[in-house]
């Protein structure tokens, strides 16, 4: 099971596009993100590791992180993108014999 989660703030309706099934436990999602200002100047550009979180948790975590950046550069960034990507899963069934 993999499920990617891409936003981007050029999305129409600001909607976050998911490609596979997002998963029903918690899972260990890597994110990258970029922000960008006016003058085109990457300000943010990360890498990050989240823990153990459900799609709506992981969500909120990204909201409240982006958010965070955007006080940090005065709020006038003009382009923001996080891709999330979860992979893992036990497959079910055993060895046939």
């Amino acid at each position: 099971m993999t499920c990617t989660i891409f936003y981007s703030t050029e999305m129409p309706n600001e909607r976050a596009q998911v490609m596979g099934t997002p998963p029903r436990k918690a899972m260990r999602w890597a994110v990258d993100y970029v922000v960008k200002t006016p003058d085109g100047r990457t300000v943010v550009e990360n890498q990050k590791t989240i823990q153990h979180a459900t799609f709506d948790e992981l969500r909120q975590i990204m909201d409240h992180t982006i958010g965070a950046i955007g006080d940090e550069v005065g709020n006038v960034a003009t382009f923001v993108s996080w891709r999330a990507t979860a992979h893992g899963g036990k497959k079910k069934g055993g060895k046939r014999k």
